[in-house]
């Protein structure tokens, strides 16, 4: 018995320890938090966040910061304007890198391709913030909190680069709305539970459930915001999720799975107590995750990041869209289709489609598809012509 307990003892000592399994090459990982706070949004991890985003999104040379420009309709003009001048002139201005693949490279040289936001432990993903920092602190620092966590999902948001989210454990409250606020949030479906403390806590979580209502809808949002509780989203609708451990292959033969054979020594027995199998479970989730993270980031590192990054602008352009006034590409003020603001949309996504179509790797895509494609009609003409020859 005495051995038993050693081993649950130490299976719970060591769990959090286990670390995350290496990226691809061009991705790098986010890190946040402290296991020792329950990875807690403190001030101090939340400035780790805005200053790892920043870096990643900052030319190592110049200084200069690469962030997507504002999310208006008038901005598309900048852009068709930059590719104009770098067509007919040669020349690049302030929104060259954004249109231009060739530009891109030279401006992010030695950044990474994609980030991917992870925290350590297994049992919590972000306790959402620390409260006793938000209880001792004067009405200054409080507000400087909550703007800081507020700046880091607008970073991730306006990142150029997309950033992942590894999702395992608990995400309460503010760190609901940090695992959500990644572009391509991944969770285990045994692992993850996001959740939004209710009114009787004293602190309902207002300001969570602006930006998740965005994400899970206003209504069911507002049901969670007003009952408390787990909000149990439906992940496959709002994320990736990943349910069962992966199938074993030579490339899942890697320290992590080294570190679960020493920690539980070797295969689980009857002898052993149902909390270390339990533990044992939890392991086997983690490393389907990993598993899971690493597949979809390297597809996404393959991918023209810069095509990937005009694509998000113009995607969460299109979205303000609402047939209300605004300022068009042209910088024009107009009353706008009204509606639900389909018209608008289609309207700007024709001329972000044209001004995709001139960049470089549009213009190979294409043409490397109209050779393959009269490749294949000239085999089939000639398969044809034997099918008759021999008939």
């Amino acid at each position: 018995m005495d051995k038993i307990q050693r081993g649950v003892a130490r299976s719970r000592a060591l769990l959090p320890r286990i670390t995350h399994r290496p990226l691809p090459s061009g991705a790098s990982y986010l890190h946040f938090g402290d296991y020792g706070t329950r990875n807690a949004m403190t001030k101090h991890e939340l400035q780790r966040l805005k200053d790892q985003l920043i870096e990643a999104n900052t030319n190592p040379q110049t200084g200069r910061q690469l962030f997507l420009p504002a999310f208006k309709p008038q901005t598309l003009g900048h852009l068709e304007r930059s590719q104009e001048l770098l067509t007919k002139e040669g020349k690049a201005d302030d929104y060259a890198w954004l249109v231009s693949s060739r530009v891109w490279e030279e401006e992010r040289k030695g950044l990474p391709k994609l980030l991917v936001l992870a925290s350590p432990g297994f049992k919590v993903f972000s306790s959402g913030h620390h409260l006793t920092e938000i209880k001792n602190g004067s009405p200054e620092e409080v507000r400087e909190i909550f703007a800081l966590c507020a700046e880091v999902m607008s970073l991730i948001r306006r990142s150029a680069i997309l950033v992942m989210g590894k999702i395992h454990g608990i995400a309460s409250g503010a760190g609901a709305q940090l695992a959500l606020a990644t572009d391509v949030p991944v969770a285990s479906r045994s692992l993850t539970e996001l959740w939004l403390p209710g009114a009787d806590l004293g602190l309902p979580c207002t300001s969570p459930a602006a930006g998740l209502s965005r994400v899970l809808g206003t209504r069911r949002t507002w049901l969670e915001l007003a009952k408390g509780g787990y909000v149990r989203a439906n992940l496959k609708l709002h994320g990736v999720e990943v349910d069962d451990p992966a199938t074993k292959t030579v490339e899942d033969q890697s320290q992590y799975e080294q570190q679960a054979n020493i920690l539980f020594e070797g295969p689980p027995s009857s002898e052993k107590s149902l909390p270390l199998r339990s533990a044992e479970d939890i392991v086997r989730h983690r490393l389907s995750l990993d598993h899971l993270v690493y597949r979809l980031a390297r597809r996404l590192t393959k991918r023209d990041t810069q095509q990937t990054a005009i694509t998000k602008w113009a995607f969460w352009t299109q979205v303000g869209l609402r047939g209300q006034p605004h300022v068009n590409a042209d910088g024009v003020e107009v009353d706008g289709c009204g509606g639900d603001g389909f018209e608008d949309a289609v309207a700007f996504a024709g001329r972000v489609m044209a001004l995709h179509s001139q960049s470089e790797v549009a213009k190979e895509g294409i043409s490397r598809f109209l050779q393959e494609n009269a490749m294949r009609k000239q085999t089939n003409k000639t398969e044809a012509e034997m099918n008759e020859t021999t008939r």
